[in-house]
């Protein structure tokens, strides 16, 4: 999800940190049980949001934390999460994402960058035909991301119209398998989440995709000039609007008393997320700005 859904350390407790980590080895050890020992390469930490609010739906007596080691930690054993169905479920979406990722990074990249996709392409076949179960959620990322290589091939201009595909992508997957206001609440937060992490990526790459004449909606609608200082204001203002709504979705979660997810949750979207897109602009603080926002 292109990493921009982390939290901010310096804001979480000790313990909070540390489940957080744990969350990601459990998600890393359960894609090497469930889609290939090698599948867990291209894991990332922006899974462990949706880990985190999966989680949210489980009972907690099975979310378990124990100590372990790895390949990639041999020497020091680490906490890492116990199986359950939040980290199951984020193991095989996961593995579906990655794997039409690169289909479409193969369909519409240079031929360097293809060739150096190439091995990849294996290991991400196999981890998509081990997650098959989730066929009704595969067809709607297929589906999604040809409906933003479209747009994106026929020059569209509104950041808004190419983000809308990702963020119904993104709430199919955080509410799949859900009912009632679960899933209406879910869907709603990754729907904006998916909007923001486009539009956040694409102002990242406004000046390299500038250079290098490559689509960007941004580039598009300021007629491929330089970012002023007011555009990007506007484009950042645009997205603490996306958060302030995931936050209105996360207001409406029913935590049972999970502090510590509950912690985790409103880290990522009040900090980490603001704290991504401070290239933006220095000031006014993200703290601030969120206020004004709401």
């Amino acid at each position: 999800m292109f990493g921009f859904v982390k939290p901010e350390q310096g804001s979480l407790l000790v313990k909070e940190y540390a489940f957080y980590k744990a969350t990601y080895c459990g998600i890393c050890r359960q894609m090497k049980a469930h889609t290939g020992a090698l599948s867990p390469i291209f894991l990332t930490y922006d899974s462990v949001f949706l880990a985190l609010v999966r989680m949210v739906f489980e009972d907690k007596k099975e979310i378990g934390v124990k100590k372990g080691r790895c390949l990639a930690h041999p020497i020091k054993s680490r906490p890492m999460l116990l199986p359950n169905p939040a980290t199951e479920y984020t193991a095989k979406v996961f593995a579906l994402l990655s794997y039409y990722k690169m289909k479409d990074d193969l369909a519409d990249e240079g031929a360097l960058t293809r060739i150096g996709l190439l091995p990849a392409r294996p290991v991400l076949a196999r981890a998509r035909k081990k997650a098959g179960e989730y066929a009704p959620l595969e067809a709607v990322i297929e589906e999604k991301l040809s409906e933003i290589a479209r747009l994106e091939k026929e020059g569209c201009k509104s950041v808004d119209t190419c983000a809308h595909p990702f963020g119904e992508l993104l709430g199919a997957l955080f509410s799949y398998g859900l009912s009632g206001e679960d899933a209406l609440v879910t869907r709603e937060l990754g729907y904006h989440l998916g909007k923001f992490i486009y539009a956040a990526d694409a102002a990242a790459d406004y000046d390299e995709d500038l250079k290098k004449g490559r689509f960007n909606p941004y580039v598009l609608s300021y007629d491929k000039k330089p970012l002023t200082k007011e555009n990007k204001e506007v484009i950042r203002t645009a997205l603490v609007l996306e958060c302030t709504r995931m936050e209105a979705a996360v207001n409406l979660l029913d935590f049972r008393g999970s502090l510590t997810l509950e912690a985790l949750i409103r880290n990522i979207i009040y900090n980490g997320l603001l704290n991504r897109i401070d290239f933006l602009s220095e000031k006014p603080p993200a703290e601030d700005l969120l206020g004004k926002a709401e």
